[in-house]
């Protein structure tokens, strides 16, 4: 996108995506092991580089943890597959209600079944 294009879209108020990939709404378990304990959540959207998801204790950005995303259960397949990350939090925000929203990196991962 052109610079000038880019301000003529902030100016009316549309601010554009600064993503550089497109995240999907896609609902995935994962256990998040952060310092002695693992966290369970689901995503809220998923993509090639990270994910937004909802968990029940702080972290701060900068916080690194492994984790376990794992795709929906399919009873078509033989096997469940999921990623084994290294992430990284990005930001986190209180939502109000004693739960805490966290945009996390993906740093390196591997497929296991």
């Amino acid at each position: 996108m052109n610079t000038a294009h880019k301000q003529s879209r902030e100016e009316s108020g549309h601010v554009a995506d600064r993503r550089a990939v497109r995240r999907l709404p896609l609902h995935w378990h994962v256990s998040l092991k952060h310092a002695t304990h693992v966290l369970s959540s689901q995503t809220e959207n998923l993509s090639s580089r990270g994910f937004r998801c909802i968990v029940a204790e702080p972290l701060a950005a900068g916080d690194s943890f492994a984790c376990v995303l794992r795709s929906p259960l399919r009873f078509d397949l033989p096997l469940t597959q999921a990623l084994r990350c290294e992430a990284s939090v990005i930001w986190a925000s209180a939502l109000g209600d004693g739960r805490f929203g966290i945009g996390c990196r993906i740093d390196d991962y591997a497929v296991i079944t």
